[in-house]
């Protein structure tokens, strides 16, 4: 972590000063943990972090530098967006994980598409489950099971993303054996579960009204 230009205190984070309160222009691109003054990690303590943002926030508030003039205010307003993106991923532990994947070396979402194979039948299964529940005329039934197909599924995601999280682990630790390929290819996964949980629930809510 650098130092304050304006009163030589040790940064909390490259957008502010929490000692003399002074902000500044980013002229970089920085990584979402950058943005935090963190050293990047898989693993991170939602309290610690809401605290961080919290302070930045106050920080780097727009009203706070109104007085200072137009081109603070502006400065104060881009890096509360900045801080606001930085915690979007940070906060999410499947974006985090995206993040981390494509950080540490391995394909990005766009290069490396699939799913791993043994997560296949699986899929195979919620997507007869689903149209099943969209074509089922029982009202309760059909809830019942959208429940118990939503229930699943969270289970799945779960299980699933604590093994990403504790393979980015090893890897910031320095485990070469990691393979990030698999990381992405698990983290595809996430994203179609994500999208089942969103359509299970809508059939839950169809099915009560």
């Amino acid at each position: 972590m650098h130092d304050c230009g304006n009163c030589q205190e040790v940064l909390v984070s490259p957008l502010a000063c929490g000692a003399c309160e002074h902000i500044f222009p980013v002229r970089e691109a920085l990584s979402p943990f950058q943005v935090f003054g963190m050293e990047p990690v898989a693993h991170v303590d939602r309290a610690v972090l809401r605290k961080r943002l919290l302070k930045l926030q106050r920080l780097l508030h727009p009203d706070f530098h109104g007085q200072a003039g137009g081109d603070q205010q502006e400065l104060a307003e881009h890096n509360t967006a900045e801080l606001n993106a930085a915690y979007e991923v940070l906060h999410d532990e499947a974006k985090r994980a995206s993040f981390l994947i494509q950080k540490l070396g391995g394909p990005k979402e766009s290069d490396e598409r699939q799913m791993p194979q043994a997560f296949l039948m699986e899929v195979m299964e919620w997507n007869e489950a689903l149209e099943e529940l969209r074509d089922d005329g029982d009202a309760a039934a059909a809830k019942a099971r959208a429940q118990e197909l939503h229930e699943e599924l969270k289970i799945e995601r779960v299980r699933l993303l604590d093994e990403i999280l504790d393979g980015l682990h090893e890897a910031l630790g320095g485990d070469a054996s990691v393979d990030l390929v698999i990381l992405r290819k698990q983290s595809n996964a996430i994203r179609y579960i994500d999208r089942a949980l969103k359509e299970a629930s809508e059939l839950q809510l169809r099915a009560v009204s």
